[in-house]
């Protein structure tokens, strides 16, 4: 079951939900210049939604850079489910003055089905296939001359995908859908030791991290400066004597020393500055962990205000801070609930469907069950009662 839901009033805005069936794992993406807030009752309703989106980029991404012509496209054992089968994933993203819808299903050994539509960002504008491709025959587009010589070169092999395999034949549009999806990234800040080593590797461009300790200066986090040394991060913090007076400046290893909120920060940095500077998306998996609410209600001002995101980068978060729902920085549109039925399926919806004012305090609501998507606490009393 797709389910595609507009944000905003005729913004062109577009949000594309997939709910999980027999074949299809559950993915999520989002269109151009908007900025989702997702709220859950279960960190597994939300987290397994954005997994799926990074393995959908991530079997599209691996399908273009592990070779030549026809690159190898990799599935993984645990990519499958013996309840879900076989994985198909959708998107439905803008890119330019045009809406596309990918899709592709595979197995362990081959892509099964894959597609590619596309239509004009406006109202009533009518969708084109541009390719189908069904037990290895590809039906193309007249518009597309290049994939279909590559189709009547029998250049696609049977675990390659047609989309990757036509842009590094530099087919014009197929390069601007990969582009625009390598630069979507997706962080889960479970992975700890992954966000560290891709933070590292940014820091010896000496602009970049300038800017990065600038980023970590304005959140007074008491660091003065951030420097890269035999591959490992010194951070140095000035000294007070006991009056109160500058005495100099101390140094330490930065993932040793500093608090487990700081070096959270410093990873979320770098995909931070450079959505905002490049107009890019960051889909960011419980973004106010470890975090102060007032740092990430700060992080959350950088993409609302068109000052400082002038490119219309966008940020995808998920969370259960509540604060965030009363701190008036979100519009209606922008608030999505997710809730889990009784049979396991989730469903996601909008704040704006319901018809509330636009400065009604959602966080108290939402604690009092008005909008739903919260969880169901059974009586934990008796676990202990069963012991006495």
């Amino acid at each position: 079951m797709f389910c595609h839901v507009y944000t905003g009033s005729g913004t062109g805005k577009l949000f594309t939900v997939f709910s999980i069936s027999k074949t299809c794992i559950v993915s999520v993406f989002l269109g151009d210049g908007a900025m989702i807030y997702l709220f859950c009752a279960a960190i597994t309703d939300i987290g397994r939604l954005i997994q799926s989106f990074a393995l959908f980029l991530h079997k599209i991404l691996a399908s273009l850079i592990t070779g030549g012509a026809g690159s190898a496209f990799y599935i993984a054992e645990n990519d499958f489910s013996a309840d879900i089968g076989f994985p198909a994933m959708e998107a439905t993203f803008i890119v330019g003055d045009f809406i596309y819808r990918f899709g592709f299903e595979v197995d362990r050994k081959s892509v099964r089905e894959e597609w590619l539509y596309q239509r004009a960002n406006r109202k009533r504008a009518k969708e084109v296939e541009l390719f189908y491709r069904e037990n290895g025959v590809v039906s193309v587009h007249s518009k597309c001359p290049l994939i279909q010589e590559i189709v009547d070169r029998k250049m696609i092999r049977d675990n390659a995908l047609v989309l990757s395999t036509a842009a590094q034949f530099n087919d014009p549009k197929s390069v601007d859908i990969l582009n625009w999806l390598s630069d979507t990234q997706v962080l889960f800040c479970s992975e700890d030791e992954h966000l560290w080593e891709q933070a590292i590797r940014h820091l010896d461009d000496d602009g970049v991290r300038e800017r990065i300790t600038e980023f970590a200066r304005y959140a007074d986090l008491g660091i003065d400066s951030i420097l890269k040394i035999d591959n490992k991060i010194i951070s140095s913090h000035r000294q007070f004597d006991e009056e109160g007076r500058e005495s100099g400046n101390v140094s330490f290893p930065f993932n040793k020393n500093e608090s487990e909120g700081t070096i959270k920060y410093f990873s979320l940095a770098y995909p931070i500055i450079d959505a905002l500077d490049n107009g890019k998306r960051v889909i960011i998996d419980e973004l106010d962990s470890k975090l102060h609410p007032l740092l990430v209600r700060k992080i959350i001002m950088l993409f609302n205000s068109s000052k400082t995101n002038p490119k219309g980068a966008q940020l995808l978060f998920t969370t259960h801070d509540t604060y965030l729902l009363g701190a008036g920085l979100l519009r209606r549109d922008q608030v999505w609930f997710t809730q889990k039925d009784g049979l396991g399926a989730t469903s996601l919806y909008s704040l704006a469907e319901y018809k509330v004012r636009s400065n009604a305090a959602f966080d108290r609501d939402y604690i009092n069950g008005r909008y739903g998507a919260t969880p169901i606490i059974g009586e934990m009393e008796r676990v202990f009662e069963r012991n006495r």
